[in-house]
């Protein structure tokens, strides 16, 4: 597989519905069992690769789509990024899901306004954003 590396590549990983990778395909170490894609450089064990493809010009070229791992926001910044780019945001309080795919309109220090008017405490919830990949 390391005539890969350094190619634009498609990564299957997985089971079906497979989550798909598309990127540059950066490192491939056997000492660790990864590969790394992407300029964000994500590590993928082997195991969970199923099949590794060439992407063709056309398939660099598709559009943005929601990453399919979120990002547990605490600062005030990443607050800030996510209204600013009216980013998918999902929110939890413990175990129960209280909103999903949902964006944020306004954040204080201490409360965030959903774009359903709801006023959630950030002390008491967990808002998880989904960055766009592509």
């Amino acid at each position: 597989m390391k005539h890969w590396v350094g190619r634009p590549v498609i990564m299957y990983c997985g089971e079906e519905p497979y989550t798909v990778m598309k990127g540059v395909l950066r490192k491939w170490d056997p000492a660790a069992s990864v590969a790394v894609i992407g300029h964000q450089e994500i590590s993928v064990p082997f195991r969970d690769i199923v099949f590794i493809k060439a992407l063709t010009p056309k398939e660099r070229a598709f559009p943005p789509v929601l990453h399919s791992v979120g990002y547990v926001m605490r600062e005030r910044q990443q607050f800030d990024n996510a209204v600013y780019f009216k980013s998918a945001v999902t929110v939890w309080k413990g175990d129960q899901l209280i909103a999903f795919n949902t964006t944020i309109l306004s954040h204080t220090k201490g409360s965030v306004t959903l774009q359903d008017g709801q006023s959630l405490l950030k002390g008491s919830h967990i808002f998880v954003v989904r960055s766009l990949r592509g």
